[in-house]
């Protein structure tokens, strides 16, 4: 009974997914999700504006920037090249995704309640009143970022270390520098929301 084959005679044996394969559907369904549905519905302009002859981006370009990274990802995990042997499932996962999740949330928090929190200590104003004035604009921005960076690089070292917390440093300049700086119209999270 408990032989080297105890399937039944004629029944084909159950194919698992590819961890992968999951992986990848789970990414085009969020992508086309975000793409179809949630952007038309939740901003008001498209990818881009042109008001009054200048040229400004739209509500919705980021998060389509987004979506598109994450439809071409899922493109490449489900068409690319796949390990044989896939991982099976273990408390090493488990510990190792619940210190990058603990580490996005705690990113998230600081980014949210840093620049706030400032304003109430150190200035006179209200945050809604100097969200687009240096320095407050950064605090948030930069401590959580820098220790989602950051902490993400040490978790998959296994040790914090000089060299993620430079990536954390040099990952928020080069955001400010690529988004903030060229665009006077241009909110860093989370200030828009703010």
């Amino acid at each position: 009974m408990y032989g080297a084959d105890s399937r039944r005679p004629g029944r084909r044996p159950m194919r698992s997914l590819h961890p992968d394969t999951v992986l990848a559907v789970i990414l085009l369904a969020f992508a086309a999700a975000l793409l179809l549905f949630w952007l038309p519905a939740d901003t008001d302009t498209g990818l881009y504006e042109i008001k009054r002859g200048k040229f400004t981006i739209g509500d919705a370009l980021a998060p389509a920037f987004a979506g598109a990274v994450m439809a071409v990802a899922g493109l490449l995990l489900l068409f690319g090249p796949r390990a044989h042997d896939a991982p099976k499932l273990d408390a090493d996962h488990v510990r190792f995704l619940s210190a990058m999740i603990a580490i996005v949330l705690v990113g998230m928090v600081l980014m949210r309640w840093v620049g706030p929190a400032a304003t109430m200590l150190f200035a006179d104003d209200d945050y809604r009143l100097l969200r687009d004035t240096v320095p407050w604009k950064y605090l948030g921005f930069a401590s959580g970022g820098f220790v989602i960076v950051a902490g993400a690089s040490s978790v998959v070292e296994g040790r914090f270390s000089r060299r993620a917390a430079l990536a954390g440093l040099v990952a928020i300049l080069l955001i400010i520098a690529l988004y903030d700086l060229p665009f006077d119209d241009l909110l860093l999270p989370p200030n828009g929301d703010v």
